[in-house]
């Protein structure tokens, strides 16, 4: 298999939960100003309807009017608001960008594995120690790491796994690098989540804002995507964790 190469920089899993909580901030901000564009809409037609039905004309006249002026005062407030949404909409493709292209580094455990105690003196001793082991050994030693949680343990068995005949493996790489649960794997990948749904909602709120209405089938796609979210995740993100 042939692995093409990028200029992609490789982030520290802080590094894409700062940029989630970037798309997730500009989400709550949008959601914001929507709100007081709406709040602005309804109090304008209030203010219309209450101005034309004191008018000294006919009441399908007074309508008419009403409606009109309504329709040209909610017009002005959408091309007012368009420069404020279009700069937040700018400001978040930049971090969804830098966010998705991180998947081709966080897209499997085994990866992600492959990575840590990279220069580490036990990943090398490890290594030196098990450089003649056989199948059954190494095996074992995977069950080892996985019960112990140790990282460059099972590091260095994934590297010594990868380089034997799949035919002579006692456990696969992908079933060691699943095994052990690994915290960075885990939290990018719900980073990954909150960046897209964020992303997506904020493209909702802002079309539905334009539209006046909202397109049901997106908005129940948005709400079982978001329902996928690690809330603990979503909540150390918010409070900075």
């Amino acid at each position: 298999m042939k692995i093409e190469l990028t200029n992609t920089p490789l982030l520290t899993p802080q590094q894409i939960g700062e940029l989630a909580s970037a798309l997730d901030t500009l989400h709550t901000r949008v959601l914001k100003a929507i709100e007081r564009l709406q709040k602005d809409v309804a109090a304008r037609k209030a203010e219309i309807a209450s101005r034309w039905k004191a008018a000294a004309i006919g009441e399908a006249d007074r309508a008419r009017f009403a409606e009109s002026e309504t329709l040209a005062s909610i017009r002005q407030i959408k091309d007012n608001s368009r420069a404020e949404l279009d700069r937040l909409f700018k400001e978040a493709g930049p971090s969804h960008s830098k966010l998705i292209a991180q998947r081709s580094y966080y897209d499997s455990p085994v990866k992600v594995l492959s990575r840590i105690a990279l220069g580490d003196a036990r990943r090398t001793a490890y290594l030196q120690q098990l450089a003649h082991a056989g199948a059954a050994e190494l095996g074992h030693m995977a069950q080892v790491a996985v019960g112990t949680k140790n990282e460059p343990l099972a590091a260095a068995v994934l590297s010594l796994l990868d380089a034997m005949p799949t035919k002579d493996r006692t456990v696969s790489p992908q079933a060691l690098a699943s095994a052990m649960l690994l915290d960075d794997f885990r939290k990018v990948q719900e980073y990954l989540k909150i960046g897209d749904a964020r992303l997506q909602g904020i493209v909702l709120a802002v079309r539905a804002w334009e539209q006046g209405r909202t397109n049901g089938y997106d908005t129940v796609a948005l709400a079982m995507r978001t329902q996928a979210i690690d809330v603990q995740v979503l909540q150390e993100l918010k409070h900075g964790d």
